[in-house]
């Protein structure tokens, strides 16, 4: 009993030591899990621990990475650009729905048959040199792709059916502040990661979704959180959020 009284004195004394020290450096504040079942890839561990015991394997040795099993990461990965033609079409939009900026085209490269957003007047060119299909065959690949989604065989999702929300709605719970997240649109079943910056302060939080891409999350305020304008941004690899709005100091003098 009294070399864990000795212990807790030493460890918070030691933690008191670290936050003299880092007095006036900008804050930034390590991943917090709020509200949220442990993950492993877009599963959560214990299904995983199940499937690794049905092989006959030990589950006391896995290793997780963020929100990722450490055995499935080759690099780092990169957050999917949506808006862009790879983009949407690994999302599983058909090519004759992929959208593109005001002044491009969409054509098919005839090397893999993938989609590119081309300047209107660099089409044809780009058709001369073989670079991409002609438009008569585009028109064609087009024209079956339509067949099948007529059938009910291909579904019919564009851009828009991606789009995602986060309302931020300012509470007080037992006398604390809170911001309240909701959100649509998300990936089913996955980890969304918000990120809330202001010129001296800086915090990510991550939550689970649940099989309807619904998010719900309370972020406690920091008690001594400097007031001003915040840019939040949340992502789930795929889809991404982005507002700014102003968060003010518990105590305005």
């Amino acid at each position: 009993m009294i070399t864990r009284l000795v212990l807790s004195i030493f460890i918070i004394g030691f933690a008191v030591g670290l936050v003299d020290s880092a007095e006036g450096l900008v804050e930034f504040k390590k991943y917090k899990v709020i509200n949220s079942p442990k993950v492993c890839g877009d599963k959560l561990c214990s299904e995983v621990d199940e499937q690794i015991a049905k092989k006959g394997e030990s589950s006391h040795k896995i290793k997780v990475c963020g929100d990722t099993l450490c055995s499935d990461f080759s690099k780092n990965p990169k957050p999917i650009n949506k808006s862009s033609p790879f983009g949407q079409m690994k999302l599983g939009i058909d090519l004759d729905l992929i959208q593109c900026k005001e002044g491009q085209e969409i054509v098919i490269k005839k090397t893999k048959q993938t989609p590119a957003c081309i300047k209107s007047e660099n089409v044809e060119k780009l058709r001369e040199k073989n670079w991409a299909v002609s438009k008569q065959f585009q028109e064609m690949i087009f024209a079956e792709i339509a067949s099948k989604r007529n059938e009910g065989i291909t579904p019919s999702k564009t851009l828009e059916d991606f789009d995602v929300s986060i309302t931020i709605i300012p509470e007080e719970i037992n006398g604390k502040r809170y911001l309240s997240f909701d959100g649509n649109g998300w990936h089913r079943l996955h980890n969304v990661e918000i990120t809330i910056t202001g010129e001296n302060f800086a915090e990510s939080v991550r939550t689970k979704t649940d099989d309807r891409g619904h998010l719900n999350m309370p972020w406690p305020i920091p008690e001594n959180i400097p007031g001003g304008k915040y840019r939040i941004f949340a992502t789930d690899s795929i889809h991404e959020f982005e507002i700014t709005i102003p968060i003010f100091p518990n105590s305005i003098n």
